[in-house]
């Protein structure tokens, strides 16, 4: 069925939309029209007005202050309150309040000038309603000035000033200073009529921690008020973990005039002094620049010949040291470097590295450190179930001399089932000391080397002590050989050994050497090591001795693996004629 719309007269119609709009008048609120201003419209006010209301010191309208009172020890700097009020009105007498809405904020009241620090969200302030705002500064001299200024998108601008009346003069004569470095920061102290005050009470105060660190008063003496000079080192350890951190200089010169400086303390593009620690993360000061959760980052980030401090924790990594510098963990049995199987723990390229305080461990298929460079510094460390727990590489064995790497020292390490070797050396000048090591097929195994320092280590439960290689010059001095399964210390085609007063106790067989004619005339060729024999003396071998002690070896024309009978060698010894009766302290700490 189809329905059809009856038809609506239209003078019904208009009557209807009549007395709609009638009834919506009369439900809207009557406002004063002055007071409508929709902030977002474009208004260009006749008047923008900056008024201050109070200027933070005596009468509170003269806009003149004096520089604020510091109170020594109390580490906080004086701050005067100065209140305001924007308004803004223009010719139909229209009002606007800065501020009063969310979107005017603090960013366009500029406040300049003499003061101590620039305003920030924090010291600049809306209050209340109608336009009300305050500031704390701090002016810091006489004759100075304070400009206040509002610039008020699309609608104007207005300025006062504020004239600082009475105060010291003070003035760093270098206004900024590299954080991590030792620093002397001179200051000068004048009074009101630019004279030298001599007698000046000066106080230090680092900005963000409000704590005055330092003060003194002058006698008239250099650096202590004379020509109104007063020196003050700030040293590095001081300076706190995290850059930067300002200093705020406080002067009087009689009564209650003060004056105030700063000194800058400017961020290293690469700081000297990094910390790492597994916990770290993103919401940790710091965070990216000097504080980190791998030591790989932290070496990444320090300067050269800077200190990547490591706290307690785990570290899963392979560590490339590509610079100079210390890498210092908390604690040796809780600051833990860990391996997978196969990687470096710490691979050194670089000359003057030292590393202490870690466990290196679980490259188990690797070494625990590698050097290949100069110089260098492993001590305090324990490093336990690698291949080679430290190697001291040789570089190009064909190489000149002076390629060589040395000058290295390996020093009060603990070195524990290195299923190889527990320390590798090869290279010139290189110095084993203090070092305890077990558990190896090789304790020690000094190859192609000159001038090797072994000294008071302890080297035990090795199948083989220590093997002495196609080396010249090795010293052996005070170490304790014992319980080594095979040999205590065995020489190869050694050169001008000297082994003096070592402990051999209870090793399968105390020392053991070969000399092999054509690798010694080989050696001499090539690397230019001599042919020498070595000196035992001093020795302890295990029980007191009156006659002096064989050390067996043999004579060989080849090498061993070349050898096809016995009579291509013969049978020898060498003698320490002068044993010692008793054993020598074993090494404390090892």
């Amino acid at each position: 069925m189809r329905t059809e719309a009856k038809d609506v007269k239209p003078f019904r119609m208009e009557k209807i939309l009549v007395l709609g709009i009638f009834l919506l008048l009369m439900l809207i609120p009557r406002f004063p029209v002055s007071a409508i201003i929709n902030p977002r419209d474009t208004m260009n006010f006749d008047t923008i007005q900056f008024t201050i209301n109070n200027d933070g010191d005596g009468d509170p309208v003269d806009k003149k202050v004096d520089v604020p009172v510091y109170t020594p020890w109390s580490g906080t700097t004086p701050t005067l309150r100065i209140e305001f009020t924007i308004t803004g009105t223009n010719n139909t007498s229209a009002t606007a309040f800065y501020g009063d809405d969310a979107w005017e904020d603090w960013k366009n009241i500029s406040i300049t000038g003499d003061i101590l620090y620039p305003v920030t969200e924090s010291t600049l302030s809306h209050v209340g309603t109608n336009g009300e705002w305050q500031c704390l500064v701090t002016p810091i001299k006489p004759g100075g000035a304070i400009m206040l200024g509002i610039d008020w998108p699309g609608n104007g601008s207005a300025t006062q000033t504020i004239q600082i009346i009475n105060g010291t003069f003070v003035t760093p004569l270098v206004h900024s200073f590299s954080w991590g470095l030792d620093f002397l920061l001179k200051v000068s102290v004048l009074d009101i009529d630019g004279a030298p005050v001599k007698n000046a009470k000066v106080c230090l105060l680092w900005e963000e921690e409000d704590d005055e660190f330092n003060e003194t008063e002058g006698f008239n003496k250099p650096g202590n008020g004379m020509n109104g000079e007063y020196w003050f080192w700030i040293l590095r350890e001081d300076q706190g973990s995290l850059p930067p951190k300002n200093i705020t200089i406080a002067a009087k010169w009689v009564g209650d005039f003060w004056g105030y400086a700063t000194v800058m303390m400017e961020r290293p593009i690469a700081p000297p002094l990094v910390f790492v620690n597994d916990d770290y993360n993103g919401s940790t000061p710091g965070w990216g620049y000097n504080h980190f959760n791998t030591i790989q980052d932290g070496i990444n980030a320090v300067a050269a010949n800077g200190t990547v401090c490591v706290s307690n924790g785990t570290y899963g990594e392979d560590i490339l040291v590509d610079k100079s510098l210390s890498l210092l963990g908390a604690n040796k049995y809780s600051t833990i470097i860990t391996g997978s199987g196969n990687g470096t723990g710490v691979n050194i390229t670089e000359d003057n590295v030292t590393v202490q305080g870690f466990t290196i461990q679980n490259y188990t298929e690797g070494y625990g450190i590698i050097i290949s460079s100069n110089a260098n510094v492993i001590t305090e460390n324990i490093i336990a179930d690698t291949i080679v727990g430290i190697g001291i590489m040789y570089g190009d064995p064909l190489a000149p001399s002076h390629s060589n790497n040395g000058y290295n020292t390996i020093s009060g390490n603990q070195l524990i089932h290195n299923t190889l070797i527990g320390i590798g050396v090869y290279g010139r000048n290189n110095t084993l000391l203090q070092n305890s090591i077990s558990e190896s097929e090789y304790g020690i195994m000094v190859t192609l080397a000159d001038s090797t320092n072994i000294s008071q280590n302890n080297i035990s439960e090795n199948n083989n002590g220590v093997l002495n290689m196609a080396s010249c010059n090795t010293t052996l001095y005070r170490n304790t050989f014992s319980q080594n399964r095979k040999v205590g210390l065995f020489e190869y085609c050694t050169s001008r050994a000297m082994v003096r007063q070592n402990n051999f106790i209870k090793n399968g067989r105390h020392a053991y050497f070969i000399q092999s004619l054509l690798p010694r005339i080989w050696l001499h060729t090539f690397f230019g090591i001599p042919i020498s024999r070595s000196v035992w003396d001093e020795n302890y071998w295990e029980k007191p001795q009156v006659l002096p002690h064989l050390i067996p070896g043999f004579i060989s024309i080849v090498a061993r693996g070349l050898i096809l009978s016995s009579f291509y060698r013969v049978n020898f010894f060498q003698v320490d004629w002068h044993p010692a009766q008793a054993p020598y302290p074993s090494i404390e700490g090892t």
